[in-house]
């Protein structure tokens, strides 16, 4: 599947990323409404990673324009409490929309997207407070069914008799894969825990090292996580705006040389709306 991927991203203003092909919205930083028009309506599932206003001021909005019989649902940490309040004052402030449906997650818990499509939960190191979970980062996993190993190379007549006499379970298996990866904050990329995620979408807040802070990840260090990892493609989000884009492109593509990256590396550009994100022109392509 290609997935088409929309995305705005600049630090402490405004975060969203938008996965058309799955009706699935992550964060909802401002301006995410005037983005999409009237593709807001495809919105069906909005996960957000944690109540930063940079991720959560576009909620009130999406839900006046698009929440209908319980459309979206707007999934979210658990322990955080800023999102029943938020519940609250868009019912009080704006009764005759939607509503949504809202849903409180915690770590280890998957979510149905459809038929094959799910999503898993899980912690995030971004915001911690006294053992409760109030940040979270997702993952899109995919379901198929492959012919076992043990009947590969066996008649396709000698298949579908089998098929026939004993169901689908006793020609295929079903396999998972991680088709994407969406980290939201986060003070640095762990490798093992994104391993065998196709697409990763990462922030990169600074691009020196010296000036990462407040549970933010920096350039470089991302850039040598992610060479650890077998991806088809990086994107990194979430850049300051103190960075122009020329600066922050070639920071990208000195890393990545350093790093011997063998994946595209695209970049969400501080102020900038990215339409069809994989299908642009990465900012690293490895050579060969």
């Amino acid at each position: 599947m290609h997935l088409t991927i929309t995305a705005a991203s600049t630090a402490l203003f405004s975060t969203w990323v938008f996965v058309e092909n799955l009706g699935l919205l992550f964060d909802a930083g401002d301006g995410v409404s005037a983005s999409l028009g009237q593709k807001g309506r495809k919105v069906r599932h909005v996960f957000v990673t944690h109540a930063d206003r940079d991720h959560v001021c576009g909620l009130l909005q999406l839900h006046q324009l698009n929440a209908r019989e319980g459309i979206p649902s707007i999934y979210y940490p658990k322990d955080c409490g800023s999102f029943p309040a938020l519940k609250e004052f868009m019912g009080n402030f704006d009764p005759q929309s939607g509503p949504a449906t809202w849903i409180g997650l915690l770590p280890g818990e998957t979510i149905p997207l459809d038929k094959t499509h799910f999503i898993e939960v899980r912690s995030s190191e971004h915001v911690t407070s006294d053992n409760l979970i109030k940040a979270l980062d997702y993952t899109v996993c995919a379901m198929r069914r492959t012919l076992k190993p043990e009947l590969r190379g066996m008649d396709g007549a000698e298949i579908g008799m089998l098929r026939k006499q004993q169901g689908e379970d006793a020609v295929t298996e079903i396999q998972v894969e991680r088709l994407l990866g969406y980290s939201g904050d986060a003070p640095k990329l762990n490798a093992e825990r994104w391993a065998g995620v196709k697409v990763l979408i990462h922030e990169a807040t600074f691009l020196e090292p010296e000036t990462a802070r407040r549970s933010h990840s920096n350039l470089p260090d991302v850039i040598a996580a992610a060479a650890q990892l077998q991806l088809e493609a990086l994107v990194l989000i979430h850049f300051s705006a103190r960075y122009n884009a020329e600066e922050i492109e070639h920071a990208i593509r000195e890393h990545a040389a350093k790093a011997e990256l063998r994946f595209p590396v695209f970049a969400v550009l501080p102020g900038q709306l990215c339409t069809d994100l994989l299908a642009a022109k990465p900012v690293w392509v490895p050579e060969g």
